[in-house]
């Protein structure tokens, strides 16, 4: 095989590896809990952060997580038990959303670090789906998205209810939370900006 005959396979090869390769949504740290108790009358729940960064990556995502395509996003907030939890029978722990800043998305999600397992399916009222959402018990992270830049947030109740129709429950307290967040422009890209800003100082001089 000749020089460029061997080229031309070795980029074929890369070619089809590429075309094969998941790409799988990038996420910051450190995590930021929301942190759920139960002392078995009231629920309680308490944010540990404020205020964090949403960006855009400009990846193209590997289906089902190509909903967030284009799109400013962050998972750093999760859902996290504050200790044991028992519940009530046929009962669960639901979060709703209550109210949030137009433009905000949301979508399941769960381990940070096992994204290729996520659903992506969309939740807290984004696209149609239910306002309200059967948190697992486990530690979950959803993926929150922006398709624009600004500042963005989202209000939660979270309440004792059925575990088939999310009813709430009588005689059970709830607690609200507020999650907030400001898009910024991703690592690589504020670098590209901060170089092209020192050539173009160069070439001033």
């Amino acid at each position: 095989m000749n020089t460029t005959k061997s080229i031309v396979a070795v980029a074929a090869a890369f070619a089809a590896c590429a075309a094969g390769a998941q790409t799988w949504p990038q996420f910051e740290n450190p995590m930021v809990h929301v942190m759920i108790a139960f002392d078995g009358t009231d629920l309680t729940a308490h944010a540990e952060g404020a205020n964090l960064d949403m960006i855009n990556y400009g990846d193209l995502h590997t289906a089902p997580a190509d909903v967030l395509d284009g799109k400013y996003l962050s998972s750093q907030y999760g859902f996290l038990a504050d200790g044991f939890i028992t519940l009530p029978q046929d009962a669960a722990i639901w979060i709703e959303m209550t109210s949030a800043s137009a433009g905000i998305e949301a979508y399941e999600g769960g381990m940070r670090m096992m994204r290729e397992n996520h659903t992506y399916a969309p939740i807290f009222g984004t696209a149609g789906s239910d306002a309200a959402w059967k948190w697992g018990g486990t530690m979950h992270h959803p993926w929150f998205a922006a398709a624009n830049e600004g500042s963005y947030s989202m209000v939660l109740n979270l309440y004792i209810g059925d575990t088939t129709s999310g009813a709430p429950l009588t005689g059970y307290g709830s607690e609200s939370v507020t999650l907030s967040w400001q898009t910024v422009p991703a690592p690589s890209s504020a670098a590209l900006l901060g170089l092209g800003g020192l050539l173009a100082v160069r070439r001033r001089r």
